[in-house]
């Protein structure tokens, strides 16, 4: 097994919290769940994007896969989808949004097959590459501009990135072999993964005012082998609202991957069954009916977006709304691609897999466990 870096002392306070569950249940949020789909692809998140994400004014970004194996990324805005492809990339995911419309995500260049972070506004795009990367990525963007991330170093190892008026800082968990940042909200709370020092086992962050805390979801499996390669305490902390909210995928002791959502509440003030614990309160999030459900984007509203993969081995997107409310039509997209064929799961596995040079799935296997990319990159291995 690979050695990996010692890690260098950070200048910030670190604070592990034990989580003892307290009346711990399964018990689901309460609310309407809708699919998404891109039209005509063959799969919305996983394959190509397992997550969505989704801003105060309602607009939902992810990705999804064509019949050809190839990725995109896509706006779905008013009910009308939109394609979003870097320019001259062989792949692109859209990862995150903020209510001033700045997307950002993630592309792979057709030269050297490496994944770069991007930002997209009114003036196009930009990349976004940390000094010294050699892959990177963006996955949200706060009201401010600030965006989180992370990236591979010459060493193999991944760090958390925070980019904030134009200025680069690596966000390392103190003792971690590798840091995947993955969210920020508008009070500058950070949100994230990471892998323990002997490389086995995944647990959530949350970073705020310097100030690192570490949890799982209670009762998790935490090796990142369980749940197919997706194993985690939390397999990934991809949201947090202005409220702290979090949301995000855990493997269960049932072997399936289940959404989460973890709430800021007083101790014993559970709801619905939920666990309280030192940090909050966790609850699940299950599509109904699913093999398996991830959440990834929660916004001030307290709407949901994530990911569920349907009992014919499909993969969808969902939005939950937990006031109720209907989602409205999700109408079609401005780039028609209706046409593709329903080829079967190993016929996609081995075009996708054919598609990425080797060097550009181990990236991607490197971020599996957190849900990226989808566990069939790795079914022709």
């Amino acid at each position: 097994m690979k050695k990996f870096k010692k890690y260098l002392p950070v200048l910030v306070t670190v604070s592990l919290l034990g989580l003892p569950p307290r009346g711990w249940s399964q018990e689901p949020v309460p609310g309407t769940f809708t699919t998404i789909d891109f039209p005509g692809a063959v799969d919305t998140v996983e394959c190509c994007s397992a997550i969505l994400n989704i801003n105060d004014e309602g607009q939902i970004v992810g990705g999804y896969m064509d019949a050809m194996g190839t990725g995109h990324g896509f706006l779905l805005k008013g009910g009308t989808f939109t394609t979003i492809d870097f320019p001259g990339a062989v792949y692109t995911e859209a990862l995150g949004i903020n209510a001033r419309g700045q997307i950002v995500g993630e592309y792979i260049d057709a030269i050297k097959m490496a994944s770069h972070g991007f930002l997209l506004t009114r003036r196009g795009f930009t990349t976004v590459d940390p000094p010294g990367a050699i892959n990177s990525y963006i996955n949200w963007i706060n009201q401010q501009g600030d965006m989180v991330g992370g990236y591979m170093d010459m060493d193999g190892s991944f760090h958390g990135v925070l980019v904030s008026r134009g200025a680069f800082m690596t966000i390392d968990f103190p003792g971690a072999s590798n840091t995947f940042g993955l969210g920020i909200n508008s009070k500058g709370e950070i949100v994230g993964g990471y892998v323990d020092s002997a490389g086995l086992n995944l647990h959530g962050f949350r970073m705020s005012n310097g100030k690192f805390n570490s949890f799982d979801f209670p009762g998790s499996n935490t090796n990142l082998s369980a749940c197919g390669g997706l194993g985690g305490g939390v397999s990934y902390t991809d949201g947090i609202n202005g409220e702290g909210a979090i949301v995000g995928g855990y493997c269960g002791a049932d072997g399936h991957l289940h959404g989460f959502l973890l709430s800021r509440k007083e101790m014993g003030d559970a709801e619905d069954g939920g666990a309280s614990t030192d940090i909050g309160v966790f609850s699940t999030i299950d599509f109904p009916g699913a093999i398996s459900s991830f959440a990834s984007g929660i916004n001030s509203e307290g709407k949901i977006v994530g990911g569920y993969q349907s009992a014919d081995g499909h993969y969808h997107g969902f939005l939950l709304n937990r006031d109720q409310e209907r989602f409205s039509s999700l109408g079609q997209p401005e780039t028609g691609n209706e046409n593709a064929n329903s080829a079967t799961l190993s016929d996609r596995a081995s075009r996708l897999h054919n598609a990425l040079p080797e060097n550009v799935r181990s990236v991607l296997r490197q971020r599996l466990h957190l849900g990226r990319f989808g566990i069939r990159l790795m079914d022709q291995q």
